[in-house]
């Protein structure tokens, strides 16, 4: 019986993008595994060995160190190197408390290079902005408040196009083109603040003075609400246990 030919059409399958996160997390697990039966104090091999011998880049090598530090399995001694903790032997570290230590290691980083970026931003966007700017990012406010009870997903996009409208009014394209890099990992950590409504509600507070200081053409003003807002979404992910 002759085998059933191909159609030879091309179908879409159901893929996401994997998160940048799970190759931290397996080389995270590798590591874990690597320096649990080492002495406490011994020093781990070099971030340059390591992606050697790992096959990952420098950002990865960090991240998965980050997370087991904050794991307590390994000390990073700024100018020194990475060094084994002192520990219980009996620690078991289980893979969800290595994600979720990974997350809270970006989710700090990320914050960090927010202060340095959006403040800035801020600051151009009141020097800068013309009236169609400003009517953008109103617009992207009105559409946050229209969301009411819809599903964090859903709130979330109206919440990042605010940033996005707020870079693009600094008229700059390197600085826009970095805001955007931002986005993935606002829709990646920001989804477990807006299932709060409390948060939600305060965001557009917050949203609406960053506005109020850009439409005034305060740049100081809009650089100091905006560090502000930033560092109490830190607060925030920290109460939630993200950060």
């Amino acid at each position: 019986m002759a085998a059933k030919q191909g159609t030879g059409e091309e179908r879409d399958l159901a893929l996401s993008k994997a998160p940048r996160r799970k190759l931290a997390e397996t080389v995270g697990a590798q590591l874990a595994d690597a320096v649990r039966d080492l002495p406490p104090g011994t020093r781990v091999p070099s971030e340059r060995d390591l992606m050697k011998s790992l096959g990952v880049g420098r950002s990865t090598v960090r991240e998965a160190l980050n997370g087991l530090a904050l794991l307590g399995l390994v000390d990073i001694r700024h100018g020194l190197g990475v060094f084994v903790a002192e520990r219980s032997p009996e620690r078991e570290i289980e893979i969800s408390e290595l994600d979720k230590a990974l997350m809270k290691g970006v989710t700090r980083d990320f914050i960090e290079a927010r202060l340095v970026v959006e403040v800035e931003v801020a600051r151009l966007a009141a020097e800068r902005r013309t009236e169609a700017d400003l009517q953008r990012i109103a617009e992207t406010i009105e559409a946050l408040k229209s969301q009411g009870g819809a599903p964090a997903e859903e709130a979330l996009e109206p919440a990042t196009q605010f940033n996005i409208a707020v870079a693009d009014a600094a008229h700059n394209e390197v600085l826009s083109g970095v805001i955007g890099s931002f986005v993935q990992l606002m829709l990646e950590r920001a989804g477990e603040l807006y299932e709060r409504d409390d948060f939600r509600h305060w965001d557009i507070e917050e949203h609406s003075l960053i506005y109020d200081a850009i439409a005034a053409s305060d740049p100081e003003l809009a650089a100091s609400r905006m560090r502000d807002h930033i560092l109490a979404v830190g607060e925030h992910y920290r109460d939630v246990g993200a950060a």
